[in-house]
C-alpha cells in the first residue's frame, strides 16, 4: 500500500482530484493569492515524489463550476454556471499548452456533461425561461425531458443525440471501459431507485404493465459514427431485469464487468460477471445470508469490483471479503463506516463530524495483521493499492 499525503497545511485551498495512475496523480487546487482567486492544475510524480505545476489561471468569476476529465495526453476542463453556455479547455498534460479553448452556446441551460474521449464531450441541457415553450414541444414530440449534444473539440461542431437510451439518462449512467484494446461505452438504464422498483413489483397487480432495468453497450467508434450521421445506434443488450427483479452496476476489473441482480419473489441476490471480451456470463458471488446467520450488509466497491460483507457488532465492525477479496478483520466502531480495503489487509474507515456550521472528515487506515491504525483529518480517495489524502 502507498499513502500519498497531498494535504496543504500552510494554505487554505480547495483540492479536487482529477486522476490517480500508477506513476502520477493529477489534481486541481483553488486558492486565493494576493487577492486573486487562482486555479492550479498540478502533477504529482509518485516515483520522484515531486510536484509540478501543469498550468495556472486567474479565476475571474467564482460562480463557474469546473468539471475535469483526464485522458492519456490531455486534461479537459469544462467551465459552466448552469446557464446556456460553457467554456471548454483542453490542456496538454506534459507541457500545459492549451490545445483548445472554445465557448459554446446551447438551447436551454446546461445540466450535465461527460467527456467520452479526449475529443468528444456529451452535454445535457434542460428547459430555461427563454426556451421553455420549445422544450415543451420537444418533449411532446420525442418524450425526452432534456436535449443531448455531442461536441467535437477537433472540428468544433456538435450534433444532437436522438437515441432514447442516451437522452433519458444522466452522465453517471454512461461508463467507459476497454474491450479487446478498444474503448467501449456502457449505458445503464435502471428503473428509478431500488426502493421504487421493488414497490412497483409489490403493486404490479393494481398498476399493471412491465418495467425494466437494462444495460446496453457499444464501441465508442460506432457510437460517435451513429450520432454524427444521425443513424440509429447499434447497441448490444447486456442485461435486462423485468418487474420481478433488478440489476445494478457493481464495478469492473481488467477482465469482467460486474452487476448485482436481485429476484424479488424469493429475495435472492447475487453478483453476476460478464467477460469483457467474450460476453460470457457467470455467477461470481451470492449475497444471501444463511438462515441462522447474524444480520449483515454488503458493501460493493464499484471502483474495482470488490464486494465485502459488513457486520456491525456492539463495539466492532467485522469485514469479510466476498468477491475479489479474502480479507477478514475487525475494527472498533469509533473509526466510522467501512469504505474500502487495500491489498486485502488495510481497512479504510470514515467518520464525519458535523454541526450547523462546519463539517470535519476523518479517515483511518487499520491493518488487520498488526492491528495498528492511523487516523487523518482529511478527505481520502482509494485507487487500487494507493490511498490519497487531500
Amino acid at each position: 500500500m502507498t499513502v500519498v499525503d497531498m494535504r496543504n497545511f500552510f494554505t487554505d485551498c480547495n483540492v479536487k482530484l482529477i486522476e490517480i495512475s500508477d506513476t502520477r496523480i493529477y489534481y486541481a487546487e483553488e486558492k486565493t493569492e494576493e487577492g486573486h482567486d487562482s486555479l492550479f492544475l498540478l502533477e504529482y510524480d509518485r516515483v520522484t515524489q515531486t510536484e509540478r505545476i501543469v498550468a495556472n489561471y486567474i479565476l475571474s468569476n467564482a460562480a463557474y463550476q469546473r468539471h475535469y476529465f483526464a485522458f492519456e495526453e490531455e486534461i479537459i476542463m469544462v467551465m459552466e454556471k448552469g446557464e446556456n453556455l460553457a467554456w471548454i479547455l483542453r490542456i496538454d498534460k506534459h507541457t500545459g499548452a492549451e490545445k483548445n479553448l472554445a465557448q459554446i452556446y446551447f438551447i436551454g441551460n446546461l445540466e450535465d456533461c461527460k467527456a467520452l474521449d479526449s475529443s468528444h464531450i456529451l452535454f445535457y441541457t434542460t428547459a430555461n425561461q427563454e426556451h421553455q415553450k420549445l422544450f415543451a414541444e420537444y418533449e411532446k414530440l420525442t418524450g425526452f425531458p432534456q436535449i443531448a449534444y455531442l461536441y467535437d473539440l477537433t472540428t468544433e461542431t456538435y450534433h444532437y443525440v436522438k437515441d432514447s437510451r442516451i437522452c433519458n439518462v444522466d452522465s453517471s449512467q454512461i461508463l467507459s471501459y476497454q474491450r479487446e484494446g478498444e474503448p467501449w461505452l456502457m449505458v445503464l438504464q435502471p428503473y428509478g431507485t431500488e426502493i421504487e422498483k421493488e414497490l412497483y413489483y409489490h403493486s404490479r397487480d393494481s398498476v399493471g404493465g412491465e418495467i425494466y432495468d437494462q444495460v446496453w453497450t457499444c464501441s465508442l467508434k460506432h457510437f460517435l459514427q451513429g450520432v454524427e450521421t444521425g443513424e440509429e445506434l447499434d447497441m448490444t443488450l447486456l442485461f435486462c431485469a423485468d418487474t420481478n427483479g433488478l440489476v445494478r452496476y457493481a464495478g469492473m476489473d481488467a477482465d469482467s464487468l460486474y452487476f448485482r441482480a436481485k429476484y424479488f419473489p424469493n429475495d435472492d441476490q447475487r453478483i453476476c460477471a460478464i467477460n469483457k471480451n467474450t460476453w460470457e456470463k457467470d455467477v461470481a458471488a451470492t449475497l444471501n445470508l444463511q438462515e441462522n446467520e447474524a444480520e449483515a450488509n454488503f458493501l460493493i466497491d464499484t471502483t474495482n469490483g470488490h464486494v465485502y460483507r459488513v457486520r456491525e457488532q456492539e463495539d466492532e465492525i467485522e469485514i469479510k471479503g466476498v468477491l475479489n477479496s479474502k480479507v477478514r478483520g475487525k475494527y472498533t466502531r469509533e473509526l466510522g463506516d467501512f469504505v474500502a480495503c487495500v491489498e486485502d489487509r488495510f481497512l479504510i474507515a470514515r467518520y464525519i463530524m458535523s454541526d450547523d456550521r462546519d463539517s470535519f472528515e476523518f479517515n483511518s487506515i487499520f491493518d488487520v495483521e498488526t492491528h495498528q491504525q492511523q487516523s487523518y483529518e482529511s478527505r481520502c480517495a482509494v485507487r487500487n493499492d494507493t490511498v490519497v489524502l487531500y
